[in-house]
């Protein structure tokens, strides 16, 4: 499934899975998304080929404009677990985060809510994942999972586990 969307200077975008051609790109609009973790470009090669159905991409033209990595929560197969969000600085602030999760979502019909981790200070994530929650009208949760002392030595912010759900498809408001 393919579907294009139009930006403000009635550029198409398209939107898409992604293949594992699209991993080196991939990586190389992470290094320039900070403040991602930047991995390695073999996992965005293993996101695109083996996880493609659980993540997006979108393209204006043949540039990658931003990508979407996910996967379904092995301990629950009726959600998926968001992990990195990229979207080029030029195309942020435009919803492109949302189309891209909601991309996704529908291709995955038995996902009934969304799970992701967030530090305190990505105001921008934060934002975008509470526009999904109004846009489903449901709940949204928090807690912490990985503590900047006790899991990252102090090298890392503390990750705050966001879950949303259960989404209601057939009560999501447009307007958002």
């Amino acid at each position: 499934m393919t579907i294009e969307i139009y930006s403000k200077k009635d550029k198409r975008i398209k939107i898409t899975s992604p293949s594992k051609k699209d991993g080196f790109a991939v990586a190389n609009l992470i290094e320039r998304s900070p403040p991602l973790d930047i991995n390695s470009t073999y996992l965005y090669l293993i996101q695109s080929h083996y996880f493609n159905n659980t993540c997006s991409i979108a393209f204006d033209g043949n540039e990658v404009v931003a990508f979407v990595s996910g996967f379904i929560n092995p301990s629950n197969n009726n959600s998926l677990f968001i992990w990195q969000v990229a979207i080029d600085e030029n195309y942020r602030g435009k919803g492109l985060g949302i189309e891209l999760i909601e991309f996704i979502l529908k291709q995955n019909k038995n996902v009934i809510s969304i799970e992701t981790t967030v530090t305190k200070a990505n105001t921008a994530s934060r934002r975008m994942f509470q526009k999904i929650q109004e846009k489903y009208h449901t709940k949204i949760s928090e807690l912490i999972l990985f503590d900047k002392e006790k899991d990252f030595s102090n090298k890392h912010a503390t990750e705050i586990l966001i879950e949303i759900g259960p989404i209601n498809r057939e009560h999501k408001n447009e307007n958002i």
